[in-house]
């Protein structure tokens, strides 16, 4: 069988390794060829391209690389095509994938979208282009599915990667620490520049009320340890930088501050109560309101359709209300919203996600199969 996976980033680049050796469990003569990092490579991956390749970061920079980024895009659809693999998995990244999905539908290569793009979110009339040229959705959010079916296209939900990540955590916990704090202020430089420094000095202030006060500072995967360390800077023992073992350390804490983001899932998972801080330049805030429409901006909160943990969303982000909110989960709420975390869990469903994935793919290849053969 063949196999072709295009993963555009580096989270995308993990739930599609993580398929992809779910994939060789059940089928170890499988090749697979297409887009993809350090970690689909290690899963034998033939890359036509690498997730580098892909990586470009603000405005100015894209309209710079668009002749660059065309002809990849072009080399890449090309040599997906001449090696006529049995089935097509993109992997998030939409602006990269849907225009490559319209092209290899064309060329009678069955298509199979994993991990959602957030068209429920914005852009929704991209679904169109979904409902054309891909043969399903595998969704990793369960309320993704429902907005599909509203557009007739075909969606299962086969739960989140993070699940299946944080197993060995959850079957094991490791004991509260109360009055331990975590800080998670995000996967990118431009949020952790944003939110770390509010971050910071809210836990001064509530440190000055809680003498026994702990904070960790939770470094997210590809942060330069040492960059975080200078944004900390010399504010004595009551922070501490935690890189190794992130989850274990997490788990362990009595509440958080967490960046909006699959961060807030985690927290989730593993049953820490957080606030959710949220803030953009004041132009892009602007743009997002006209562009976005949820409810929420927590995944958290979207996932249990209700506003369980607070949200501290641009002007609402600052040091007094961070603290405020670092106070009331350290107090009840905390222990209240513990329930509701427990629920968002529960819809989240058990650990497989990547199994579950396979499975789906390799009914679209025996589809394909029969249907060949009845004609």
């Amino acid at each position: 069988m063949k196999v072709m996976i295009v993963a555009g980033e580096a989270s995308g680049d993990l739930h599609a390794a993580n398929l992809l050796a779910a994939l060789r469990r059940r089928s170890p003569e499988l090749r697979a060829f297409g887009v993809g990092g350090e970690r689909l490579r290690t899963q034998g991956l033939e890359c036509f391209a690498r997730v580098e390749d892909l990586s470009v970061m603000g405005l100015a920079e894209v309209f710079r690389d668009l002749p660059r980024l065309w002809h990849l895009a072009r080399r890449v659809r090309r040599q997906g095509i001449a090696a006529q693999p049995d089935v097509a998995v993109l992997v998030d990244s939409p602006d990269f994938n849907l225009p490559l999905a319209k092209h290899l539908h064309r060329a009678g290569i069955p298509v199979v979208v994993f991990v959602s793009p957030q068209l429920w979110a914005w852009r929704r009339g991209r679904v169109r282009q979904i409902r054309q040229h891909v043969r399903r959705v595998l969704c990793i959010l369960p309320f993704e599915v429902e907005f599909y079916r509203v557009h007739g296209v075909d969606a299962a939900y086969v739960g989140h990667p993070l699940l299946d990540e944080l197993a060995p955590v959850t079957s094991a916990p490791p004991s509260r620490e109360v009055g331990t704090v975590a800080l998670l202020p995000g996967s990118r430089w431009h949020e952790v520049r944003s939110l770390l420094p509010v971050m910071l000095e809210a836990c001064q202030v509530v440190a000055k009320e809680v003498p026994a006060l702990r904070v960790r500072v939770i470094a997210a995967p590809g942060l330069d340890r040492a960059s975080l360390a200078e944004q900390i800077g010399d504010r004595g023992k009551l922070f501490e930088l935690v890189g190794a073992d992130r989850h274990r350390a997490l788990a362990a804490c009595h509440a958080a501050l967490v960046a909006s983001g699959t961060a807030t899932l985690e927290c989730a998972i593993l049953g820490v109560p957080m606030a959710v801080c949220y803030r953009l330049h004041p132009a892009s805030f602007a743009l997002a309101k006209m562009l976005v429409h949820v409810p929420h901006v927590s995944l958290v909160n979207l996932v249990a359709g209700e506003g369980i943990v607070p949200e501290l969303v641009q002007r609402d982000f600052t040091v007094s209300r961070a603290a405020d909110a670092l106070r009331k989960l350290l107090g009840g709420s905390g222990e209240a919203q513990r329930l509701g975390l427990a629920s968002v869990s529960r819809r989240l469903g058990a650990p497989g996600a990547s199994d579950r994935a396979a499975a789906a793919v390799l009914d679209v290849v025996s589809a394909r199969a029969s249907a060949q053969s009845a004609s």
